[in-house]
């Protein structure tokens, strides 16, 4: 952790000032989450801290500021960066308190209210005129799907005349209960078949509603089936089988739509469907071991899946164009770019030694131990995420030069920076494991 502190406090005096700030907020929120992770501060009040709010608080905080680095292009051209700026920042607040609060009524607000600074992100500073028809499929599949839940909640709160996690008990036969709770956060991960808005506004989305949309956003999915299914774990008993089948299903399928994708964007975007697909199945499996998988892929997923959007914008800036086809032989013009292509690409496919491969190994023990067919499907979920991640990578840097090779420059430090505070935390996050598991 002192490395760490140190590494990022001399790497201040070779940025500029714009920098130096949001550098300076990193390492002091890295150091204060780590120092609060020891106290074990349970619930107080509305708030509840425990380690995977620890883990997804530390992570919203992260990918903002690198977001807000990513985006000084809006700057540059003078597009209204204080709004944008002030957006982000909105998002952030948002997202701490969702992941914060012991209320229910609270975390549907909080949870409802981050669709507003997103929808205003993809609709003002999109990049084509599809962008208002994105925006409205992010709005309202997401919105219609959360509908269920508010009335869910209100149901809870005329039973128990409480909303507060600590006192909920759920009926153990209330199936129809049991899908009002959990259908919104199956699109917000989102499960496939509910998955078309998210292809959509990641294409039409700016770099940095990308980033904070795969890298936290996507999270409230998973974050809010871990909080709920304890509470409706007979009933989840009763469906397990279909959300497991729904998972393994939609994972391979979204897997096989990655490989016939010519944007780069689009093919970043579905492999976000195929990760997350493993996300239900851990979940789903309700074991210590599957849902620590989960959480484990969740939050390096948050990072991964932030940089390859990072680097797709990145090339997009220089050379106007997403598609796979026009885009190859980056490596004769830009070997660094290659360079962190290659590290994004093995770390998105769970090689060792990334806390993906962890994630993979535990769900795929867990799901052993429940069926051992189950096991062959995650087995060709983490084979075709080898398989599309190779073809992105040997499709974009490899072969003849890119039609604007000219015009095209090398990684700047901004760049790098901002890459280097992607990839190390997720490094960091293995050691953590290794520790904790040790």
């Amino acid at each position: 952790m002192l490395k760490f502190g140190l590494c990022c406090l001399g790497m201040m005096f070779l940025l500029k000032e714009w920098l130096l700030l949001i550098s300076v907020v990193m390492v002091l929120t890295f150091f204060c989450l780590t120092f609060m992770m020891n106290f074990d501060l349970g619930v107080i009040n509305l708030i509840q801290l425990d380690f995977l709010t620890y883990l997804l608080v530390s992570l919203s905080l992260w990918v903002t500021a690198l977001m807000v680095m990513m985006s000084f292009y809006i700057k540059h051209s003078k597009n209204y960066f204080e709004v944008f700026t002030s957006l982000s920042l909105a998002m952030l607040f948002f997202l701490m308190v969702s992941f914060s609060t012991s209320n229910l009524l609270m975390f549907y607000i909080m949870f409802e209210s981050t669709l507003i600074p997103i929808f205003l992100m993809v609709m003002g500073w999109g990049y084509q005129p599809e962008r208002v028809s994105a925006s409205f499929y992010l709005l309202f599949y997401t919105l219609t799907a959360s509908l269920p839940l508010l009335m869910g909640i209100l149901y809870i709160n005329y039973q128990q005349f409480s909303t507060d996690f600590s006192s909920l008990v759920i009926p153990n036969s209330d199936y129809l209960l049991f899908w009002m709770l959990i259908i919104a956060f199956l699109v917000k991960l989102p499960v496939y078949m509910g998955h078309l808005w998210l292809p959509k506004a990641h294409v039409e989305a700016p770099v940095a509603g990308s980033m904070i949309l795969a890298g936290v956003l996507l999270k409230l999915g998973g974050y809010g089936l871990i909080r709920f299914l304890p509470f409706v774990e007979n009933s989840l008993s009763e469906f397990s089988v279909l959300l497991v089948s729904i998972g393994c299903v939609g994972g391979v399928m979204a897997s096989i739509i990655c490989m016939r994708q010519t944007d780069c964007k689009s093919l970043v975007a579905y492999s976000s469907i195929a990760h997350m697909a493993l996300v239900v199945v851990g979940i789903s499996l309700n074991s210590f071991i599957s849902v620590a998988g989960a959480v484990i892929i969740m939050i390096a997923h948050g990072f991964c899946s932030s940089g390859l959007f990072s680097l797709v914008g990145m090339i997009y800036d220089r050379v106007s164009t997403r598609s796979i086809i026009l885009i190859r032989g980056i490596i004769s013009v830009g070997p660094s770019m290659t360079l962190w292509w290659f590290l994004f690409s093995i770390s998105n496919m769970a090689a060792p030694p990334t806390p993906s491969l962890m994630g993979e190994i535990y769900i795929f023990m867990s799901s052993l131990n429940w069926v051992g067919v189950l096991a062959v499907f995650v087995g060709v979920l983490s084979f075709f995420a080898g398989a599309y991640n190779l073809y992105l990578f040997v499709s974009t840097q490899h072969g003849t030069d890119l039609s604007g090779c000219k015009l095209f420059t090398e990684v700047s430090v901004r760049e790098h920076f901002v890459l280097i505070n992607h990839m190390l935390p997720f490094l960091l996050f293995f050691v953590l494991l290794t520790n904790i598991y040790s």
